[in-house]
């Protein structure tokens, strides 16, 4: 049945993409920008090349699986919802706006981008246009002068809804009233504008100092049939109906009972984990970010989802008090960053004995080096399912999933304090109060 799933969604992929995109596209700025490296490339072709990589980084892992093929993108132009440009000046002074050029801070003008939905380029020129009528200084990363260094924006494909955050390096900003103003009557589109300060010097685009200056700082988006608010640092994915297909892959795949605990680490604003809400008994979602926390827990409570709980703590810190303390989770989902997970993680991870560990990846290579070390402690998969969660460029997604080995559990031996000791009196770090949370809650439901 499973199989049958994923072969309906790259077929049908396949077949929509050939007819969009009979020949590659073209851009003038392509070898400069270096941002879609393989937008001369037919998109079945880009597919072929990407499953191609993945197989070839999975040998050269040592690792015996099948990766299976591409699932393509129905969208592959228009489809990033966040954005980032920079400010620089022509020979005739002219402020543009655009991306930076390959390997380097020096920005080329990308005006009108394909991969940036309409709207978003419509609002980058006003905001150009703007910027150069009120004449606000340009930040140069050399001297470190200058207010204006860059523009974010973020937008929610089934809502429409967009995020406006400007960010300077200092608070100071001149006529920002009458921007926001202008802005916001151009259009009604944009709900919630956002000064960030960042004075450092810092390739590092946000910094911790927000000013809201319209709206609540936050933008609500539609997501497998749930409302997912996000503010301006909290990850969310760039390609929405991608999204979509990987998250139902992942329910598919871990193929939930109704009693079963689910462990989301590395969890964001808690898109994962509220997808699987409705499929289990109880999920624990873990992340660093704490602003990104306080939307995942926002998003339980606008979904009327009670079996959720978040917790702002580091996912491989997380997992080794979860270890320490004995804790039961049948299936562990983890989704880390480029740079992948730690050995920590991954060992405490199978010391748990999860029945199943759901692995998405936004870099097969760090991937491909974290199943060896989960091979170590006997869990293995067997098939990679990539996914194009970024048409046009050489990055893919991919996703696992790993069940224990015949002998994973003779791996490991029971660690922590014995059932009689007591333990000594301290502050309760946060997956203490996450455990205390969870017992109240059930308690109280049990009333």
């Amino acid at each position: 049945m499973l199989s049958a799933s994923i072969g309906l969604l790259t077929g049908v992929a396949e077949r929509t993409m050939r007819k969009q995109r009979c020949h590659p596209m073209r851009c003038n700025v392509q070898k400069l920008c270096g941002g879609c490296s393989l937008l001369s490339v037919p998109s079945v072709k880009q597919a072929k090349l990407k499953q191609e990589q993945v197989t070839d980084i999975m040998k050269n892992a040592n690792l015996s699986v099948k990766v299976e093929p591409v699932i393509m993108a129905q969208s592959a132009i228009g489809y990033r919802n966040k954005v980032i440009v920079g400010f620089a000046k022509d020979k005739d002074k002219k402020i543009y706006s655009g991306l930076y050029a390959l390997k380097s801070h020096r920005v080329i003008n990308t005006s009108g981008c394909a991969m940036h939905p309409q709207l978003l380029n419509e609002i980058i020129d006003f905001i150009t246009k703007t910027v150069s009528g009120m004449k606000y200084e340009l930040y140069n990363e050399h001297t470190g002068t200058g207010i204006l260094r860059h523009v974010l924006l973020r937008w929610a494909k089934e809502t429409d809804e967009v995020m406006v955050v400007l960010i300077t390096s200092t608070k100071q900003l001149p006529g920002r009233r009458n921007f926001v103003n202008a802005l916001v009557k151009e259009f009604p589109q944009v709900k919630t504008v956002i000064q960030n300060i960042n004075p450092r010097d810092t390739s590092v685009v946000l910094q911790d100092e927000s000013i809201v200056l319209y709206g609540n700082g936050m933008i609500t988006d539609e997501l497998c049939g749930l409302k997912i608010s996000f503010t301006a640092s909290a990850f969310y994915q760039i390609h929405h109906d991608q999204c979509e297909k990987l998250y139902g892959l992942a329910k598919q795949l871990l193929d939930l009972q109704p009693a079963d605990k689910v462990l989301d680490t590395y969890c964001g604003v808690g898109t994962i984990g509220l997808t699987l809400a409705d499929a289990c008994s109880e999920v624990t979602g873990v992340e660093i970010n704490k602003d990104a926390v306080k939307n995942a827990i926002y998003n339980a409570r606008q979904n009327g989802i009670r079996n959720a709980r978040f917790v702002a703590m580091d996912s491989t810190q997380f997992m080794l008090e979860a270890r320490k303390f004995h804790s039961s989770f049948d299936a562990i989902v983890l989704d880390p960053p480029r740079a992948g997970t730690t050995e920590a993680f991954i060992e405490a991870a199978c010391g748990l004995k999860p029945k199943k560990i759901l692995y998405i990846s936004c870099d097969p290579r760090t991937q491909a080096r974290d199943l060896v070390k989960f091979k170590r402690f006997g869990y293995l998969t067997d098939t990679i399912y990539p996914v194009d969660m970024f048409p046009n460029t050489d990055h893919v997604e991919s996703i696992c999933l790993l069940t224990p080995s015949k002998n994973a559990s003779k791996k490991f031996e029971k660690k922590g304090p014995s059932k009689g000791a007591q333990k000594p009196k301290k502050d309760l770090n946060p997956y203490e109060k996450a455990l205390l949370e969870l017992k109240q809650s059930k308690k109280n439901k049990k009333r």
